[in-house]
């Protein structure tokens, strides 16, 4: 297990190198929004994610009910599509080639978000913050690039470590991410 120090070294040389790939884009774009509409496989309306461009990186707000109790998993994916099984959304963002997960000494990827927990009740109320992603139509990467992105809710909560989903079982809910005021 790697110490402190180099995870602290390993997120900081993550976090540089988006940064360069971002460059000064995602800073002119604080303030810009996106939204997800968060539906699940059987077409239900389970909530939505607002998303807003911060200095430090994307902040999602996550409102959701109608899941199981307990951790689920939650990934931004490569493309904005939520259709089926949601496999159409393609694999978990991640322009920097990164493995998966917070504990995975090549990760995370910028795709990956922490853990979300439903109540007894089956609602959720987060926010997380992603210094990974940017809503700016003028960086290299994009969530709101030409084939877009969308966001994933698996049915388990997420190891941090397993390829390719961190072991989190099934994708039960999605949502494209669009431009939003």
């Amino acid at each position: 297990m790697r110490s402190y120090l180099s995870d602290v070294r390993a997120g900081l040389l993550a976090g540089v190198g988006m940064l360069a790939v971002l460059g000064g884009a995602a800073m002119a774009a604080v303030g810009e929004r996106g939204a997800a509409e968060i539906t699940s496989v059987d077409g239900k309306v389970l909530g939505t994610i607002a998303l807003t461009e911060t200095t430090a990186g994307v902040l999602f707000e996550v409102t959701l009910s109608g899941l199981t109790p307990g951790g689920h998993a939650i990934h931004v994916t490569e493309v904005g599509q939520c259709a089926g099984d949601f496999a159409g959304a393609g694999p978990i963002y991640n322009p920097l080639g990164g493995q998966h997960g917070f504990l995975s000494d090549g990760g995370p990827m910028a795709g990956n978000l922490p853990n979300v927990f439903a109540g007894a009740d089956g609602k959720v109320k987060a926010e997380l913050l992603s210094p990974f992603v940017t809503l700016s139509a003028q960086a290299e990467v994009s969530l709101l690039d030409a084939d877009g992105a969308a966001i994933v809710i698996l049915e388990k909560p997420d190891d941090h470590m397993s390829e390719p989903d961190g072991n989190a079982g099934a994708r039960i809910a999605c949502g494209v991410v669009t431009r939003s005021k």
